[in-house]
Formats: C-alpha cells, structure tokens, sequence
C-alpha cells in the first residue's frame, strides 16, 4: 500500500506560529531587493512516536525523516531531496537533524531572486530495522518517474510556474519516494508541506524568521533568513560608524541536500 504522505490527520500545510524575526534590521524595501535567502531544517520533535512500552522495552522506534524542497532561483539547486533513518528515537526526544536545506544568493551570473520556496516534511516510522538511506536515495534517483519529475523542476528557474504545479511537483517526488520505503507505517507519524513567496510576503523580512508548524505527534521548526545588501550595509554603517569594504567577501553556505536532477 502507498504510504499516506498527505492524509488530514498527520499533515500541516500552514503555520500554527509565527514568531517575529530575531534581527532588528527591520522591513526591506521589496522583496526584489533580497540578496540572500537561506531555509533551515531545525531538529523536529516527536511528541508520540507511536509505538507502546512492552515490559522492559520503553517503547523507541526506528524512523525516516523525508525532506524535499524545490524552488524558482538557486545558486546550488533548484530542488533538493533528503532521506536520513534515526534508531531507537523515543517520544519527547528531537531528530538530530540541524542544517541549511535551501539556499540562494545574488551574484553576477544569478541575480534572480526567489519567488517562491516549497518544503515537505515527513517522519515515517519503519516496521524493521533502518535500511541503508544511501541505497533507497539510489532507487529513488533510477526510477523513471523520478527523473521525469526532476526536468519539470530543473525548467523552474526559466519558467513562471504557479504554486500549485510546484506543489503538484513536491507530491509527486514524494510518491516517488514512498514506493522504495520498504517495511514502514503506511501513514507517516507526521508530516508538513509549506509555501514561502513573494505574494504572502514571506521574503520581505529581513533577518532570521521562525516558523513552527505542529502534527499530532510531531512539531516542525524552520529559519527562513533573508538578506538586503544594501541595507545591511547601511545599518552596519550607521552602527558602527564606517562603511563595510567594498570588496567584503560574500559567504558561501552549503546546502544539505542531493540536487534533484
């Protein structure tokens, strides 16, 4: 049976809370000013991970923590996929899981900014023990659906693709991913699908901004960071009294993902 990414009962589509942005340096402009925006996965909690103390057993299980993001704009990406496994995870513990799983930044080759930033998350609980995450990643990449799906997001940057076939082209990766998912819960214990874009606003924060999402059983965290140049550089100025170099080096952050290409 087909794993049940996006059953009512399991999925968050939008933001529970929203707490303001950490950094004082305010509104931007427009959000085609941005010169920087990075998305980040922070550790997910499990509330429940569904599974029962039998005697001695203090009721641990083993799971799989699904991401894939896809975007208009990238500098690394356009799209990205990830599957880790966590043994003997156990409820009110979080997932190990701390790291950058979008990002873009202006430059002279890709000055096009995002306008749109779409991330699913899901934690499936397996029936087994783990499989190896690099060999179902392997199974997924050969399937044939999956590289089909891959060239429709690799043509994003050079088209204006509504939201909804982005997120048609997320559920459809994620089908893809169920198939190889072997000896897992038919529904996963939680998962999360979420939209950042111009439209809503979601880039026109400088600063980190959190955004938390909760399940039933598991709470989701997200940073999504954006910069302004320019007025990064003036406020700095302003601050500290002198300009910031001109020829001040740009910061290079890698993205934790295996493109989807």
């Amino acid at each position: 049976m087909a794993i049940q990414f996006f059953s009512d009962d399991i999925l968050y589509r939008s933001p529970l809370v929203e707490t303001p942005p950490s950094s004082v340096l305010g509104d931007i402009d427009h959000s085609s000013s941005v010169s920087g925006v990075e998305l980040r996965l922070l550790p997910p909690y499990i509330k429940d991970n569904k599974t029962e103390p039998f005697l001695f057993f203090p009721g641990r299980a083993s799971l799989y923590c699904l991401v894939i993001v896809v975007g208009d704009a990238g500098n690394q990406m356009i799209g990205g996929i990830d599957l880790q496994g966590f043994p003997r995870i156990g409820d009110h513990e979080y997932l190990p899981i701390n790291k950058t799983i979008y990002y873009w930044q202006s430059s002279a080759t890709s000055s096009k900014s995002p306008n749109q930033i779409h991330v699913f998350c899901s934690v499936v609980k397996s029936k087994k023990g783990l499989r190896e995450a690099g060999e179902i990643m392997s199974q997924i990449k050969d399937d044939s659906d999956y590289k089909s799906i891959a060239g429709q997001i690799a043509s994003m940057a050079s088209k204006a693709t509504p939201v909804t076939a982005a997120l048609d082209l997320i559920t459809s990766i994620a089908k893809v991913a169920g198939k190889y998912l072997k000896n897992v819960e038919d529904k996963p214990i939680g998962s999360i699908i979420n939209s950042y874009t111009t439209l809503h606003g979601d880039f026109d924060k400088l600063g980190i901004n959190k955004h938390k999402y909760t399940t039933t059983n598991v709470d989701f965290e997200f940073e999504l960071t954006v910069r302004d140049k320019k007025r990064e550089q003036e406020i700095k100025s302003s601050v500290l009294g002198s300009s910031v170099p001109k020829n001040q080096a740009s910061e290079v952050v890698d993205v934790e993902m295996t493109p989807i290409k």
